[in-house]
């Protein structure tokens, strides 16, 4: 008896939409389970975007600390001094804040006078109102969300379908908890992660575009047109994330170092003018702020090559920071069973990239990780400070999605290999119980401390806006949510394969609709159906 399958229109119509209500549902669960004050640094970010500079033109500046005039002190909303409540008290929830009148003021010296680049504050400052601060904090952690849907959707429209899975795998097998933390938190680091990337993806698309004869121009005009757009977001940012535009540049160009001959100008010409624009953008941003210098000289611990040795040996820590950061204020502490499950399958897809390897490959490869290595270790000598202060991981997480995309694609822009059934349902699984564990925790954390009952939110509450469904039904919509939304693994683990139904409705085959093509996608399988032409294989190439 054959096999049932669900017919194409339904497979189009009904998977894409739960994958689509899976990442709104996703996105808000952890856009409303932290309070005002919730995030690293969210007292500077927070007043910063209350009263971007000039600071005097938008909040009333009562002095300034030792009469310097850059370090004014600024009178704010009583909730964003007061923040500090229950940051670093783990065992305190957020009930803190309860006492605070929205009316009431206060002040704060913990505000950006030019130390960032300064756009992220002014453009975000449209969402101060009369509301007050909470109703700003989800504003901008909403736009923060919708920014990096917007932009990561339209590269991977424009993208070739192989290239559309190393953007899933990129982007979702590494997002949790940092990056999805992160991506919906009011922390300029939102836009730094965001545009880095994309830029990243838009300008590897380029070139993975360039020999496709199906692929219309306009494709790759918008594709050289969202490079800019997000360098100018990450140069907006931060300073640092300027000097990863730089970067970006100069990996994807070790990447395709064969295709950038002189001779080849003119059929290369728009690549080469939006690589020069992004470097460009990200020189500006680099020197737009003074960012790096407040790093510097703040440490009180060894130095000279004893501190050298101690960094060198404790880097490691850093860089799996990336996987076991505690999130909030370092006082949301992450489970193994978020951290190993999570580690797991990104070292796992990087482990799998190295399966095809070629020297441009190898040289950009080589040349991010040697960035990811350096630049940690000179700021914190210079700064005179040991691996764990000043230098948080998130800083680095544009690097590390950059070098994740790197190993993950295949020389030749073929995007990533495509990984097995069994292995694409051991990354599914890892991620949504890593997911679930850590949107448990967050809200736990500030809900009733972490203190507080393990299991059942409801519980004791402490802390929770008003009008949101109770703590538990958020926790379970948020992790249905990303449940639905990494079915996408699913979804571009079959592309590129010629099939007898899009044949047969004239969708195109193979050839246009391919592994490298811009037709309509294959037909869509939901988990463990089968599809009849190809049984349980996979690319092999």
């Amino acid at each position: 008896m054959p096999k049932k399958r669900v017919s194409l229109p339904a497979a189009r119509f009904l998977l894409p939409a739960l994958i689509a209500i899976g990442g709104v549902i996703t996105a808000i669960a952890w856009i409303v389970s932290s309070p005002a004050g919730g995030s690293p640094d969210d007292i500077y970010h927070e007043a910063s975007i209350w009263c971007p500079t000039p600071i005097g033109d938008h909040c009333q500046i009562t002095g300034f600390i030792n009469d310097d005039p850059d370090l004014p002190i600024v009178q704010v909303p009583a909730g964003i001094a007061q923040a500090a409540c229950y940051a670093f008290h783990p065992d305190e929830s957020a009930a803190c804040l309860d006492v605070v009148s929205a009316d009431a003021v206060g002040t704060t010296a913990s505000i950006d006078n030019g130390g960032y680049p300064g756009g992220y504050y002014d453009i975000m400052h449209i969402f101060v109102s009369s509301a007050g601060l909470d109703a700003m904090v989800l504003a901008v952690r909403a736009a923060n969300a919708l920014i990096a849907t917007l932009f990561f959707c339209a590269i991977a429209w424009l993208l070739p379908w192989s290239s559309k899975r190393l953007l899933v795998y990129t982007l979702l097998g590494f997002s949790i908890p940092l990056v999805l933390y992160v991506l919906t938190s009011v922390n300029p680091s939102a836009w730094g992660i965001i545009g880095v990337v994309a830029a990243w993806f838009a300008l590897g698309g380029l070139f993975a575009t360039k020999h496709e004869p199906y692929c219309q121009p306009w494709r790759r005009r918008a594709l050289a047109g969202l490079a800019v757009a997000a360098a100018i977001l990450a140069a907006m940012a931060r300073s640092d994330c300027g000097t990863y535009c730089v970067v970006t540049v100069l990996a994807i160009g070790a990447a395709h170092l064969p295709d950038l001959k002189p001779s080849l100008w003119r059929s290369h010409r728009l690549t080469w003018v939006t690589m020069l624009a992004v470097t460009i953008i990200g020189g500006i941003g680099t020197f737009s702020g003074s960012q790096a210098n407040n790093l510097l000289g703040m440490g009180d611990g060894p130095s000279g090559w004893s501190l050298l040795a101690n960094n060198i040996t404790h880097l490691p820590n850093l860089l799996i920071g990336f996987w076991t950061y505690n999130l909030g204020w370092f006082d949301v502490p992450m489970l193994p069973i978020t951290v190993v499950p999570a580690m797991a399958v990104g070292l796992g897809l990087m482990f799998v990239g190295l399966r095809s390897i070629s020297w441009p490959k190898a040289l950009a490869a080589g040349g991010v990780a040697l960035v990811l290595v350096v630049v940690p270790l000179v700021t914190l000598q210079l700064g005179g400070n040991v691996v764990g202060e000043n230098v948080q991981p998130r800083y680095l997480v544009p690097l590390i999605l950059m070098l994740a995309g790197i190993l993950l694609n295949r020389p030749h822009d073929k995007g990533a290999r495509p990984l097995s059934l069994a292995q694409t349902w051991v990354m599914y699984v890892f991620l949504v119980v890593a997911h679930s564990a850590a949107l448990h925790e967050l809200i736990r954390r500030y809900v009733v401390g972490v203190d507080g009952p393990a299991l059942n939110l409801n519980r004791a509450v402490e802390w929770w806006r008003a009008g949101l469904p109770s703590p538990m039904v958020v926790w379970f919509l948020g992790s249905l949510g990303f449940a639905l939304l990494s079915l996408l693994f699913f979804v571009i683990r079959r592309g590129g394969r010629q099939n007898r139904i899009l044949g047969a409705l004239d969708l195109g085959t193979e050839k246009n609709n391919g592994a490298d093509g811009f037709g309509e996608p294959p037909l869509i399988l939901l988990p463990g159906q089968i599809d009849p032409n190809q049984g349980d294989k996979h690319d092999n190439n």
